[in-house]
């Protein structure tokens, strides 16, 4: 006969047997309908392929003729320059990259006050790219001042 401790370590055998039994079955099955799959006959190949490039028709809207033409006045637009005087550029193994642009800390990828969007660029070279809200970038180093112009939409 067992021992109340040799009976509870069969027990635990049993269960943890079981489950693997378990696992092992649910497993083999998902893999079987995985395979037959990928194993399909010509004729089943056919129909799949035939199936794949069907487009249902699309009925499109009807167009309409406009009776009248209507203007729309375009934007105005104004140059708009500001100077960004980069009096320091902090570089961090560990942590982001600061530049400080007119007395105040900015983090690499942030936003100046006017949008421009910051970057840190130290390939070879250490200095920020400053890209304006239009798209241009600008370039500059530590001691630097930076002129940016963009175009900005003004309402008539």
């Amino acid at each position: 006969m067992l021992s109340k401790q040799q009976g509870n370590r069969a027990a635990k055998i049993l269960l943890c047997t079981l489950l693997v039994l378990v696992a092992t079955l649910g497993f083999a099955g998902a893999v079987n309908a995985e395979v037959k799959t990928l194993f399909t006959t010509i004729q089943e190949r056919q129909i799949i392929n035939a199936n794949r490039y069907k487009v249902e028709e699309i009925t499109r809207p009807p167009v309409f003729e406009e009776s009248e033409t209507v203007f729309i006045a375009p934007l105005a637009q104004e140059e708009f320059k500001i100077s960004f005087f980069i009096s320091g550029i902090t570089i961090s193994d560990s942590g982001p990259h600061f530049v400080w642009i007119n007395n105040q800390r900015y983090e690499d990828g942030g936003h100046l006050e006017d949008d421009s969007l910051i970057r840190v660029l130290h390939d070879g070279k250490i200095r920020v790219r400053i890209t304006a809200p239009d798209g241009k970038r600008y370039f500059g180093t530590s001691g630097e001042t930076v002129e940016v112009t963009y175009l900005v939409d003004v309402e008539n």
